[in-house]
């Protein structure tokens, strides 16, 4: 849950998503990033030297927050859109994945880099009050779409919701909640496969 607004749009959203999940027989964790301190990539590039660690990773839950998404069969990433982007806590956490960038640059020399094999699914799950707008999530798709191969993740799905500004927006939407757990049932039945992969499934 990305959003730093607790109890918001995204979090409804993302917690009809994770009901939808525990209805079909799989436990879910939701974390909400703003739990979570993260500062801000300051363009140090200490993490360009080996062993491509990040200076801030004991004073903050940036690495703790990796671990978990590397531990988790799937993922689904809840935001609202801010200014047709994502929030700046959750941009922070995006940012800090520049230690990932970094080692493979490292690892390659002069080479092209060679990206991890993408087996993790990333869902994406995108709310905007603005009930229009053409491009209105195209940005906050893209930076996600860059990001999550260094993790060796990809964006395997998204939903996206306009015209959602407040949680009585969503309630009266009962349709859209339906159709998360639809969602979730579907992602659930396809957990074991991933889970010969990843590991455990539904940490």
């Amino acid at each position: 849950m990305c959003s730093p607004h607790a109890g918001g749009v995204s979090d409804t959203l993302a917690g009809n998503f994770a009901a939808g999940l525990v209805d079909a027989g799989c436990p879910a964790d939701c974390i909400a990033l703003r739990d979570h301190p993260v500062i801000p990539c300051t363009g140090c590039a200490a993490c360009a030297r080996p062993p491509h660690a990040c200076v801030f990773a004991p004073r903050d839950a940036a690495e703790w927050l990796f671990a978990r998404f590397a531990e988790a069969p799937l993922v689904v990433l809840a935001s609202p859109i801010f200014f047709y982007a994502l929030p700046a806590h959750f941009k922070a956490w995006i940012d800090r994945g520049q230690r990932f960038w970094a080692a493979l640059q490292g690892s390659q020399g002069p080479e092209p880099v060679s990206l991890p094999p993408r087996d993790k699914p990333v869902l994406a799950l995108l709310a905007a009050g603005r009930p229009q707008g053409e491009e209105l999530f195209s940005g906050a798709l893209r930076t996600l779409r860059w990001f999550l191969p260094l993790l060796g993740a990809q964006l395997a799905d998204s939903r996206c919701f306009r015209g959602l500004d407040r949680v009585e927006d969503v309630e009266k939407r009962p349709e859209d909640l339906k159709a998360m757990r639809e969602w979730a049932h579907a992602w659930a039945r396809r957990l074991p496969a991933t889970q010969s992969r990843t590991g455990p499934q539904c940490p």
